[in-house]
């Protein structure tokens, strides 16, 4: 222990020393040469600005030339979509998606007469097509309400029976409120369907 006690004193003492004479010989150098560092630290402090300075100027170089590039660019996209669009018009000439365009050996009024035709047969099927679904939707409710009625009761009957634990009986009581809320969903849609055809 006496031996660690004195070996670490002894490396504290080396150490403190050495701080000192360094110290000690820094400053001596310090004295004679203090005009020549002013004069060093002077240029030192030109030197950074001339190359920031010269920093600068490339910078500003390098922003117009990417300002220019995009320029540029956008002027190119902007002519490539004029002649698309010249070439566009050009092709499209004549040819239409538009109703009329392409009318074949009909002319004015015939051809009018003969859309309004058109749209009154299709309106006239989309009225037939929705009569059946209303219709059909009716007799799914129907037989849905009567599968939900005999399924109440047979778990009624087994419930008063005991056949079914309660926990049997309840997922059963959830399944049926569940076709339930389908049914009423789909009622309410066939009303919708009904409304339109009034």
């Amino acid at each position: 222990m006496e031996k660690l006690f004195i070996r670490t004193l002894g490396l504290g003492i080396a150490l403190g020393l050495t701080i000192a004479v360094t110290e000690s010989a820094m400053a001596q150098q310090g004295k004679g040469n203090s005009n020549k560092q002013a004069a060093e630290a002077s240029e030192e402090q030109e030197a950074r600005e001339k190359n920031q300075n010269v920093r600068a100027n490339k910078d500003n170089q390098k922003d117009n030339q990417k300002d220019n590039q995009i320029k540029d660019k956008h002027e190119r996209e902007q002519r490539d979509l004029a002649q698309k669009q010249g070439k566009q018009q050009a092709d499209d000439a004549g040819k239409g998606n538009a109703y009329g365009q392409e009318k074949g050996d009909m002319r004015g009024r015939e051809f009018g007469q003969n859309r309004a035709a058109g749209a009154r047969l299709t309106g006239e099927q989309r009225k037939a097509e929705l009569v059946t679904t209303v219709d059909e939707g009716d007799s799914k409710v129907k037989e849905a309400r009567d599968r939900i009625a005999k399924a109440k009761d047979e778990l009624e009957k087994n419930r008063k029976s005991g056949k079914m634990s309660d926990a049997e009986l309840d997922g059963r009581r959830v399944a049926i409120e569940r076709a339930e809320n389908a049914v009423r969903v789909l009622e309410e849609r066939i009303n919708a369907g009904r409304a339109k055809l009034q």
